[in-house]
Order: structure tokens, then sequence, then C-alpha cells
């Protein structure tokens, strides 16, 4: 099993170097991550949290990054170890899972990998700082907040 999804990893993240006379630049890599992927906005979450209360909602940046704050009701499933540790807790191929990252980057990686292994109803979030910039509430261990983007504070 854990073969196969190391192989399935190989094969997805080969044609984000491939042929590349020089290292792409970290936003080659970005784009190229975001290929083919759809990312929805703070309205579907907020929607699909409102219907589905069994949606799975994974942030999946560093721990570091979760405990300074995320969107409520997020669990933290670091891009390390996401696909191993969602595989091996979620059992059902049509779980809703969205996920999230900083920028859509690493979330749009984890759900093609996701894809790849079978499953059915995964979305990409476009990122926590598009989340926190629109004001959104935000929490962390003492509680719930918004964040005072740069440009409000001015």
């Amino acid at each position: 099993m854990i073969r196969n999804v190391l192989i399935a990893l190989a094969v997805l993240a080969a044609p984000l170097f491939a042929g590349a006379d020089v290292p792409l630049t970290p936003e080659d890599v970005s784009r190229r991550a975001k290929e083919g992927i759809d990312l929805v906005g703070n309205d579907y979450i907020r929607a699909r949290q409102a219907q589905n209360p069994e949606l799975l909602l994974f942030d999946v940046r560093s721990e570091e990054e979760f405990d300074l704050g995320h969107i409520p009701g997020a669990v933290s499933v670091p891009r390390g170890v996401a696909e191993f540790r969602i595989s091996k807790e979620v059992r059902s191929a049509d779980a809703e899972i969205i996920v999230y990252c900083a920028t859509g980057s690493r979330a749009a990686l984890v759900k093609k990998a996701l894809d790849s292994q079978g499953y059915r109803n995964v979305s990409a979030h476009e990122g926590f700082d598009t989340w926190a910039e629109a004001g959104e509430p935000v929490e962390n261990e003492y509680g719930k907040f918004t964040l005072i983007s740069r440009a409000s504070a001015q």
C-alpha cells in the first residue's frame, strides 16, 4: 500500500521537474502544482460547512502554521503526511473533503494525490491567506478571532 502511494506521488511530481534545463522558480512550481485544479473559494467552504456536518476540512500547512490560526473546524494534516493519514483515517471514497494550505499549492498537490488514491469528492481551497485577508473567522487554542490585514491597518 505504502509502496503504491509512493509510486503515485512520484508519478504526480515527475511532470513538475521533467525536462528542466534549469531549476524551476518557486512561482513555476506553484503554477504547475495548481495546473488542472479549480480552487474553491471562501463561499464554498462556508456553504459546505453549513450543508454537510460530515465535511472533512484538512489544513495541510505545517503544524506551526496551523497552531497560529486556522479555519474553524479544520484538522491539521501536514502536507508531508496528508496522503498517508487521510488514507488511514478516511475509508470512504465518497467522503467530502476540502484541503487548504496558505496559497493553494500544497492543497492542489494533496488533492491530486487523493484523487489518484481513489477519493472522488475532494476540493482544494485557494488558501488560508485568502480566507484570513477576507476577514473570515480564524481560530487557535486561544479562541476565535479575525486578522487585520496590512491594508486595512494603514
